[in-house]
């Protein structure tokens, strides 16, 4: 399958599921008696403005997340706290209008964008407020009546409708496993998403006794949760960016292995996607495949690493101990013991037992490490070396297939041997750039993300 008619089918079924969401939005408006004032009472008009102007004010502040550039905000809780105020379909404008005016007239983002957003944003409203009304919920603008379980179920329901149809779009968009989506934006975040929606109830108390008073006392605390999850994202960032500065700067003394780490990043989270593991696992891998020779850096390893010939026996022992030497240094860093450090650990593990340094064999041998051991394989046989110029991919695989069942986990060698999209990444691509593009193409960034969430920007 070409490139182009593969991104043409990707770019169809996006669009067939920006359709499915437009048409339950509109479903849902269709199907819900409207209630509609027969005049518009100030109270009424001020007390929707002031809410679709707090959601655009609180969309326009996202910052980016690297789910194909999804942007998160806390734009929920003005939206959460409408439907507690007007009754149908007034929350689903709210929302509508929120993403509507946010995404055309603050961002400028293409029609198709603007689209799938004002749609999923009205799906979501809709939906959460049919269940909170069903349920018993409260709606009023002249007196305060909270109820835990319709609220706690409206929650629920505005983040699974958010998230999920955002993922499945991530998902059709990028390639990715709903799986690896879902976990990405949702990740570690539900615990502070139940927690930040609280204050939907606060906003809701303040508006019916303060007017905008109560708006204005709530702007700080609305603001502070947006900055926490600001803080939380570029934490991982800089700790992911500070991991290959480290890296860099050790294989910058080596031009032949000058960018492997980071090619073998690349191919391991390939192929950790390509397995359907969940985002965490998948993240685990590729900061594990970034790390698996960091214990090279000592100097004994240095003129092992430049020599032209074969290692003798006693250069290969030394070698061998590389291993072991990256897992005690990634110990010393509290956020990669355990999976990563034994992913380091063993990935020079043969799937027979036959390697090194512990003799684990089979699924004994974590899957992280057997990932690894193929992504270190292939571009060590597809790299230039001192002692030898690098092999044609044909022949990297049919040295994969070889030694199936031996050396590399079986399971694994045919994944990558027949798989469209790690033979894209590692074939077509290949094919198509000079060597030295393809030892310097960069890894993607990891995802992470939650909250109320848009599609894919530019």
């Amino acid at each position: 399958m070409t490139e182009a008619r593969r991104s043409r089918m990707q770019q169809a079924r996006l669009y067939a599921f920006i359709v499915a969401v437009s048409a339950a939005t509109l479903c849902l408006l269709a199907l819900r008696d409207w209630d509609i004032p027969v005049t518009f009472p100030s109270k009424f008009w001020n007390a929707f403005a002031t809410f679709v102007i707090l959601g655009i004010v609180s969309e326009s502040f996202s910052f980016t997340i690297p789910v194909a550039n999804v942007r998160t905000s806390v734009s929920f809780v003005p939206i959460i706290a409408s439907i507690a105020l007007f009754s149908h379909p007034w929350p689903m404008f709210v929302a509508g209008i929120t993403a509507f005016v946010v995404d055309k007239v603050v961002r400028h983002k293409p029609l198709v964008r603007v689209w799938f957003n004002t749609a999923q944003f009205m799906l979501t409203s809709g939906l959460s407020a049919l269940v909170y009304s069903l349920l018993g919920g409260s709606v009023s603008l002249e007196t305060f009546d909270f109820k835990t379980i319709p609220f706690a179920s409206l929650v629920v329901v505005y983040f699974l409708v958010n998230h999920g149809s955002v993922a499945v779009a991530v998902s059709l968009s990028s390639g990715v496993s709903v799986r690896e989506a879902w976990d990405r934006i949702g990740k570690d975040a539900l615990a502070t998403d139940l927690l930040s929606s609280t204050l939907a109830i606060l906003l809701v108390f303040l508006y019916l006794k303060l007017q905008l008073l109560g708006l204005a006392i709530l702007v700080f605390p609305v603001f502070l949760v947006r900055q926490l999850y600001q803080m939380n994202l570029q934490m991982q960032i800089e700790l992911e960016e500070k991991l290959e500065l480290m890296v860099k700067a050790m294989e910058a003394r080596d031009p032949y292995t000058s960018g492997h780490s980071l090619r073998v990043s690349e191919y391991a989270l390939a192929i950790a996607r390509e397995l359907r593991l969940s985002a965490n696992e998948v993240d685990t891998i590729k900061r594990a495949a970034l790390l698996h020779d960091v214990g090279k850096i000592y100097e004994e390893f240095a003129p092992l690493l430049r020599k032209e010939g074969k290692l003798t026996p006693e250069e290969r022992m030394t070698m061998q101990t590389h291993v072991t030497r990256s897992a005690q240094l990634v110990e010393t860093a509290a956020r990669l013991r355990g999976s990563v450090q034994a992913m380091i650990r063993h990935h020079h593990e043969n799937y027979d037992g036959s390697g090194y340094p512990d003799g684990l064999a089979g699924e004994d041998i974590p899957v992280g490490a057997r990932i690894i051991m193929i992504a270190d394989t292939i571009d060590a046989m597809t790299s230039d070396r001192p002692y030898r110029r690098a092999m044609s991919l044909a022949t990297a695989l049919e040295e994969l297939q070889k030694y199936s069942g031996r050396q590399f986990d079986p399971r694994l060698v045919h994944l990558v041997a027949t798989s469209d999209a790690i033979r894209r990444l590692l074939g077509e691509e290949a094919r198509e750039e000079e060597p030295s593009q393809l030892r310097s193409r960069p890894v993607r960034p990891s995802w992470a993300g939650r909250r109320s969430l848009t599609i894919p920007t530019e």
